[in-house]
């Protein structure tokens, strides 16, 4: 595609056929696990009216992912890593499946929302590495960016088409229904995962019991370690889950209290971020490899600058756009940690490093359960806004000191 003379290299990875397949079970797959969490975060609040429980299911899920996230790695690398997808795409399917049929039956409950979110952690933990990793496995070596960022695209289109949905059926039929098409859509994802080729492990290792498993974890950890790259690249992700990520788990919570409002405006809020975050995976899909460090890090301060408007802001008609520059950030540092990980990191390796910038999402779990504690004690504006101004100070302290960020092509 060229406008205005120019090649337009923003969805190359479409001539690949097996990544529109990928493409269209990411869909699925993140209209799902997206929906989940926000229709499963409101329920909990409804149920409980206490930012201190929403924050505990998603602590319980983040320690499931924060333990299990180094073995799936592990399996990324020993096994095909389609295989290893599709086995918890099913597991992904009964979840849904049977809280569903818990509201259908009218006798769903705060504990079964738990034990969901667990199961939830085992699922990312030990498939989105596998899952992720694939990318640099079904599109050619000069195009890992662009699939990367695309992908990243799909999951932002469900970012803002997941919420929307899944809160007008929320509102309109109840949460089993709800669950139910969340259900249907990991078999969507599952199916659309069959045409694309099954590639060998590239560790070479398809067996090994617990104590191989260990090793192998060691193994990764020393590679990043030895890597500078990675270990900086992995560094500033890990802060940025920590500090800049929790509040939008705590967003249907903060929406009910700072304008007194539903899980409809929710969803819209969540609809902005995710328009953003969408259109910032499709800029960095067009970018050239060049000054790559400078804007993962540019990437984390539009995210801390929206945190703190979101802390200010007393008005719904500006904190939508804030939304917007909160989902670019959030999209923007996440494509791009992911692709020079991919493209970084050697084949055997791959997995593992990739199951690395995984546990950011336990990270960020564990952050939403402090920043829940905080909010209770403090109230949830302040709470938010010392979160923004810690998060900026960290990014300035990266700027300053990590020429290996800076120099990064």
């Amino acid at each position: 595609m060229r406008v205005f003379g120019r090649r337009m290299r923003t969805f190359e990875s479409f001539r690949e056929p097996a990544f529109r397949w990928f493409f269209v079970s990411t869909l699925g797959q993140m209209y799902s696990a997206i929906g989940q969490m926000f229709v499963r975060t409101f329920l909990v609040y409804e149920l409980t009216e206490s930012y201190a429980a929403v924050g505990l299911v998603a602590l319980v899920s983040g320690l499931v992912q924060f333990l299990l996230g180094p073995y799936g790695g592990v399996l990324a690398d020993r096994f095909p890593k389609k295989s290893v997808t599709q086995a918890f795409q099913f597991v992904g399917f009964l979840n849904a499946f049977v809280i569903g049929t818990l509201a259908v039956m009218g006798i769903l409950e705060f504990w079964h929302l738990l034990i969901s979110s667990v199961s939830q952690g085992i699922l990312v933990a030990l498939m989105v590495p596998a899952r992720q990793a694939m990318v640099s496995e079904i599109v050619s070596p000069e195009r890992i960016m662009n699939g990367v960022a695309l992908n990243t695209a799909a999951m932002n289109m469900m970012q803002f088409g997941a919420p929307l949905i899944g809160g007008a059926l929320l509102a309109t039929l109840g949460a089993g229904v709800t669950f139910y098409s969340m259900a249907g859509c990991y078999v969507l994802a599952m199916l659309t995962m069959l045409p694309i080729p099954t590639v060998a492990a590239q560790a070479g290792r398809g067996r090994g019991g617990v104590r191989e498993a260990f090793r192998d974890i060691g193994d990764g950890f020393r590679y990043i370690a030895r890597h500078r790259v990675l270990r900086m690249v992995l560094l500033l992700a890990f802060f940025i889950s920590m500090l800049g990520t929790p509040f939008q788990g705590l967003l249907p919570g903060f929406v009910q209290d700072a304008f007194d409002a539903g899980p409809a405006l929710a969803a819209l809020f969540m609809t902005f971020s995710a328009i953003g975050a969408f259109l910032a995976a499709l800029i960095i899909a067009s970018l050239r490899r060049s000054g790559r460090g400078k804007l993962l890090i540019l990437m984390g301060v539009f995210l801390g600058a929206a945190i703190l408007g979101m802390a200010i802001s007393p008005w719904i008609w500006l904190s939508l756009p804030i939304m917007i520059l909160m989902g670019v950030g959030q999209s923007g540092r996440m494509a791009m940690a992911s692709a020079l990980i991919q493209e970084q990191a050697e084949p055997a390796y791959r997995g593992r490093a990739m199951s690395v910038l995984m546990m950011q999402f336990a990270v960020m779990q564990g952050g939403v359960f402090v920043l829940g504690i905080v909010a209770e004690l403090v109230g949830i504006r302040l709470a938010v806004f010392v979160v923004g101004v810690a998060l900026l100070g960290v990014l300035a302290l990266f700027a300053m000191f990590s020429p290996t960020l800076r120099r990064l092509q």
